[in-house]
């Protein structure tokens, strides 16, 4: 049995998990019962999301089991930029464009909960995370990307279903003082939406530990390699150590991780790596503070002409996190991120392009801030190849149900996605949930041959 798709060990640790304090998260450490009655695979953000929902049901079943391969968030949840941003605007023009103005509103719609929702569980469980509510500026590099955006914009506006609330939390701005208004020494125009930054880390063991407290049994150091179905006892899951579990109701929540399990997925959601980085001061002089402490730079590489998103957040300390560089990806070596699950080498161009000095280069007054790199990390995404995430019952498996494929853009979905799983186990069918239809699961888009994350790079590819 090929083990080629699992998280790989000894992954660097990124800045969220170093400056975190490990929490103390009970583990069951002994054998593993014969039963259960919904077994959760992956510890990350959908598996404990899901968990959460289910344990926080009227009536929730009596044992919940999260299997996790490594540990808790040690995947893409604990190694993200740190951002709660909301797509109002350029995914939302690329939904219309694909399918239709009413399913592209839903999911902003679906999208823009999340900022009130994640805020209201945070109070509600008492966690510290280092929230915080901001705008986010998307500043745009080249006139070209001015004329796309201002299109997009104004072709939403022409859309009936995308309501005067929508549309007014969108500020689109061009004019020769963007430099001034964004800080930004190449800006040609931006657009500003609502946003927050949280530490995913924080947020989500500390999520973790109230499910425990609620009843989950949690098991990490456990990789479940395969589920196959029982007949009457359910499904069996298979560990990587030989050990066996069945379960009436099992949640695929391993993202990027999702085709070693479900190989029928393999050709839909794609491991891809990312790196990013933190960025500090010399030692007692703090960085500039930013114009806005949620940024997302278009740039436009001047050898290639490849386009690609920088994205940043400034936290408490002015320090930054800092990630993105696609544009700087070595496009003869497809395989250093591409179907790539093993985030312990660096993708090194990325890593260049932000080690030389790239606030200095990019923000104006940040010319003798002296702001360095202090840490380097990669995270594994798992991109769908329609730019939707799959969720819903697995088509052809009745009773499992899958929670992946977020597209580097979980931190907006994910919560209530997991919702929905979670009454899904208890019988509530998905047109139901109020989960955007464009979500839902299904044979027709396994079997589709599109592939966005090759296409939006300028590759031409073929399924196997």
């Amino acid at each position: 049995m090929s083990t080629s798709g699992f998280p790989v060990k000894g992954s660097p640790q990124s800045y969220w998990q170093h400056e975190a304090q490990q929490p103390e998260i009970p583990s069951n450490t002994g054998p593993l019962p014969n039963s259960c009655d919904v077994a959760i695979v992956g510890g990350g953000y959908a598996g404990i999301a899901t968990a959460y929902h289910i344990l926080k049901t009227t009536s929730p079943p009596r044992n919940v089991f999260l299997l996790e391969a490594k540990d808790p968030c040690s995947g893409a949840t604990g190694r993200n930029g740190g951002h709660l941003r909301p797509d109002y605007l350029m995914g939302a023009a690329r939904n219309c464009k694909k399918y239709n103005a009413s399913a592209a509103a839903e999911i902003v719609q679906f999208e823009a909960r999340h900022l009130d929702v994640i805020k209201s569980l945070i109070r509600s469980e008492a966690i510290e995370c280092d929230f915080a509510e901001t705008e986010s500026l998307a500043v745009l590099t080249t006139l070209e990307q001015v004329s796309m955006v201002r299109e997009a914009y104004e072709g939403l506006k022409q859309a009936s279903s995308f309501s005067d609330t929508l549309l007014d939390v969108i500020e689109f701005y061009e004019g020769d003082d963007v430099p001034q208004r964004t800080g930004l020494r190449d800006a040609k125009g931006y657009f500003s939406t609502p946003a927050a930054r949280v530490s995913p880390y924080k947020l989500l063991t500390s999520l973790l530990a109230r499910c425990v407290d609620m009843g989950l049994s949690l098991r990490t150091q456990t990789a479940v390699v395969s589920v196959e179905h029982a007949g009457s006892d359910g499904h069996t899951l298979m560990m990587r150590s030989g050990e066996t579990m069945t379960a009436q109701k099992v949640v695929i929540a391993t993202n990027a991780y999702t085709s070693a399990i479900l190989p029928e997925y393999a050709s839909s959601i794609v491991p891809c790596k990312g790196l990013a980085c933190h960025i500090i001061g010399p030692k007692g002089k703090p960085l500039p503070k930013l114009l806005a402490a949620s940024c997302a730079i278009m740039e436009q590489d001047s050898v290639s002409n490849k386009t690609g998103y920088n994205y940043m957040v400034q936290l408490e300390d002015n320090s930054i996190v800092l990630g993105g560089a696609h544009h700087k990806y070595d496009g003869n070596d497809l395989g250093s991120w591409y179907n790539n699950v093993n985030d312990t080498q660096l993708i090194e161009p990325a890593r260049r392009y932000f080690e030389a000095d790239y606030m200095q280069r990019t923000f104006v007054g940040w010319e003798d801030s002296g702001a360095c790199v202090d840490r380097v990390w990669t995270g594994i995404m798992g991109y769908s190849t329609d730019s939707l995430p799959h969720v819903g019952e697995v088509p052809g498996r009745d009773g499992v149900f899958i929670i992946a494929g977020f597209h580097g853009h979980g931190m907006p979905v994910i919560f209530l996605a997991a919702e929905g799983i979670a009454a899904m186990t208890q019988g509530l069918a998905y047109e139901k949930t109020g989960l955007p239809s464009l979500f839902k699961t299904s044979r027709d888009r396994l079997e589709s041959e599109r592939n966005d994350i090759l296409a939006g790079r300028g590759i031409r590819s073929t399924r196997d």
